[in-house]
């Protein structure tokens, strides 16, 4: 199979210069322009979700309905993301991405004038195509303008950026709709955007588009893809609400989907000119750092997803309060990421994979013994912790998995490395949704089992609920019925929160996994990191 990737050709101003010890301030500009695109791609995937309620009520939808509206995003930019590298050999670098940006820009604008629920998740579903786009963008555009000694400088802020941004979403997102309007949380990401387009657009290189590969594509195959991966992340966002394998429609859609991905992957592996090398999957090395990317998205979405949850459900924050305990993960890591640059050309780099996977997993550890008590300082000096290991995994795991490569591969690599990481918090984020509902059913019912009338502990709860709501009604019965209904939800209460450390007891098991995952990567050179 051919292994073709969007490196094939040097490139003007990219590939050619990152051979070169220096790197020029332009080169520098769209790095970090490109950064800073795929943080606005990922903002865009969170920043609804505290404002669902308030576009809920201005579309005129139901509240499952208007969940589609993060379901279009997720599902598009999932689709797109393993065919930017084939893009990239079509139309070039600097044509695909600056494309994709304004496109972005005019999709967001589009959202925030959505003048009813089908043209919004339309509208969100071409913004996760275009922006889903410029996440493995940005990676391939700091592998192909820098040298490898200086590509752990810019992985510092791309981990950061990708990782502070689920986090920043939903606070800004409720901040705005709560002081101002939910269209604002779209015209916002303007901002940045503007400025994102303004430094590809002057600091990319033109390079010569090679439109002919629209001729040899296998179009059925990325048919095959686009409709399968959409089928099968709606069998994640509506699997929980329809209870799964028990919904015919959820059955069918599953079914299809494992189908058409089963013949897509198969032509692809078979194809004369496939549109991602998915035989990189077969290389021992990158194999182990897509294990470890798939647990960082497990981690990023699904324990930032559940803290968000639980405190949203059991102390009822607000979102502005949810934001500021989950911003704490973002400040520590630009204190590890230097740490991480002044080790990097010192120590072994499985070191400090394995003792990032190792650290975000005992965080994670320490959430499994929370209760109604646990207070906002326990969990910020969790997030402080889990922030500091951040650094430690995406800084290493790109590092490591796109400099042994080849450039005709980097293409692929990059698109692949995301693609593993956000598709695996997709399937944790549905995974957490049905856990909670299913664990915490399990701890109500095994909780109930010992709170019964015949208890003495239960009957003086019981006597003492009684008595306090006897002084507030004046009616016996009242309040007896009330006790017993205040003592259910006592035992409900304790059950989501026994649930809720459940999960992070398994985000934690994946973590220790990622951890024996970095050890079996074969030993890398040491990498000089530029100052």
């Amino acid at each position: 199979m051919a292994e073709g990737g969007p490196g094939d050709a040097a490139k003007p101003g990219s590939s050619e210069s990152a051979r070169d010890s220096d790197v020029t301030l332009r080169q520098w500009i769209a790095v970090f322009g490109a950064i800073a695109g795929s943080f606005v791609a990922v903002l865009n995937i969170q920043i609804t979700n505290a404002s669902l309620g308030d576009i809920q009520g201005a579309l005129s939808a139901t509240l499952t309905e208007a969940s589609w509206i993060t379901t279009a995003y997720v599902a598009s930019s999932l689709v797109v993301m393993p065919l930017t590298g084939w893009f990239v050999r079509v139309f070039s670098v600097r044509t695909y991405v600056v494309w994709n940006m304004v496109l972005f820009m005019l999709s967001v604008v589009g959202c925030a004038m959505a003048w009813d629920l089908p043209a919004m998740i339309a509208m969100r579903f071409i913004s996760g195509f275009f922006g889903g786009a410029l996440i493995p963008m940005s990676m391939y555009i700091v592998v192909i303008m820098l040298p490898p000694a200086r590509r752990p400088f810019a992985f510092v802020f791309w981990g950061i950026a990708i990782a502070m941004a689920p986090s920043m979403g939903p606070a800004l997102g409720g901040w705005l709709t709560e002081e101002f309007s939910w269209t604002l949380i779209f015209y916002v990401q303007l901002i940045p955007s503007t400025l994102v387009l303004a430094a590809l657009l002057t600091c990319l290189d033109p390079e010569p588009r090679q439109l002919a590969l629209l001729q040899g594509v296998n179009w059925l195959s990325i048919m095959f893809m686009a409709v399968g991966l959409l089928l099968f992340i709606t069998v994640l966002e509506e699997g929980n609400r329809n209870d799964w394998f028990e919904s015919q429609m959820i059955t069918h859609f599953a079914v299809i989907s494992a189908v058409l991905l089963a013949v897509c992957l198969i032509i692809q592996l078979f194809h004369r000119e496939p549109y991602i090398n998915l035989r990189l999957y077969a290389r021992r090395d990158f194999f182990l750092c897509c294990i470890v990317a798939a647990a960082f998205g497990v981690g990023v979405f699904g324990a930032q997803f559940t803290v968000s949850l639980y405190l949203i459900q059991v102390p009822q924050y607000t979102a502005g309060q949810v934001g500021n305990v989950l911003m704490w993960i973002g400040f520590p890591q630009f204190v590890s990421g230097v740490l991480v640059l002044w080790l990097v050309p010192r120590v072994d780099t499985r070191l400090l994979l394995g003792f990032g996977c190792f650290l975000y997993g005992v965080s994670c550890f320490l959430n499994i013994n929370m209760s109604f008590d646990t207070g906002y300082w326990d969990l910020i000096t969790i997030n402080v912790i889990r922030g500091f290991s951040q650094p430690f995994i995406m800084v290493v795991v790109a590092t490591l998995a796109t400099a042994p490569l080849e450039a005709a591969n980097q293409g692929s690599a990059s698109a692949l490395i995301n693609w593993t990481r956000d598709l695996a918090g997709a399937i944790t984020i549905a995974a957490l949704k049905t856990g909670i509902v299913r664990r915490s059913e399990f701890h109500a019912d095994h909780v109930s089992e010992h709170v019964a009338a015949a208890d003495p502990e239960t009957a003086s709860r019981l006597d003492q609920l009684t008595q306090r709501f006897l002084d507030y009604t004046g009616d016996l019965q009242i309040a007896e019925d009330q006790a017993v209904a205040a003592l259910n939800a006592l035992v409900e209460r304790e059950a989501l929160i026994m649930a809720y450390n459940d999960m992070f007891y398994a985000i934690g098991i994946v973590f220790l996994i990622a951890t024996a995952a970095c050890f079996l990567i074969r030993r890398p050179p040491r990498l000089g990191v530029a100052a």
